[in-house]
């Protein structure tokens, strides 16, 4: 099992498995019980793979932020969602110091818990592929030493943009108008 197929799904408890698409939906096995269901299109759905926790400097992945657990917990299970919210805290302080406290609230404790937990009991230790993490290691180096980039040319603001097409189109049908004027004058004069 690979966390990219490892899905969350809005208003759901537990994790998920991507089985197969449907017409409808996508159809999806419960990591609890194994049942399978049909989940709508319009459902809410994230991969584990797309989810990252907020911390001090940078959104950091679930998958390292799953690989930092499992190194402090030697691939057991970690503290239970259901503790208290303190030692939840401290937990999450122990497992990802600079997490961003303000904006990661104690839900979103609870759930990377029992998601971990989950994800253990089914005998996930590895979170992190290995060729992502070499390469994750690799790009800051490359990034040292290649060239400063251009920067960016700034894109017109979309207002601007829209004001502008709006006054062309305008000019453009004054232009018009005016270039008939004469015409229908002539048509007129000539009917007469």
């Amino acid at each position: 099992m690979k966390l990219a197929e490892t899905l969350a799904i809005s208003g759901q408890p537990g994790l998920f498995r991507f089985v197969a698409q449907s017409r409808n939906g996508i159809i999806v096995e419960s990591l609890a019980d194994a049942k399978r269901m049909i989940v709508s299109g319009n459902a809410k759905v994230s991969s584990l793979n797309d989810i990252a926790i907020f911390t001090t400097s940078e959104d950091m992945p679930l998958a390292y932020v799953f690989e930092m657990i499992s190194k402090a917990t030697d691939g057991k299970e970690c503290c239970s969602h259901k503790a208290d919210n303190a030692q939840l805290k401290a937990a999450m302080k122990q497992y990802l110091p600079d997490y961003d406290e303000e904006r990661v609230r104690i839900s979103d404790i609870k759930k990377l818990f029992a998601w971990y937990n989950i994800l253990v009991n089914h005998g996930m230790t590895v979170f992190v592929e290995e060729e992502t993490q070499e390469a994750a290691e690799a790009q800051p180096a490359e990034e040292k030493t290649a060239a400063p980039k251009a920067p960016a040319k700034k894109k017109k603001n979309t207002d601007e943009a829209a004001t502008a097409a709006t006054e062309k189109k305008a000019a453009k049908t004054t232009k018009t108008k005016a270039a008939d004027k004469p015409a229908k004058a002539a048509k007129k004069k000539k009917e007469e």
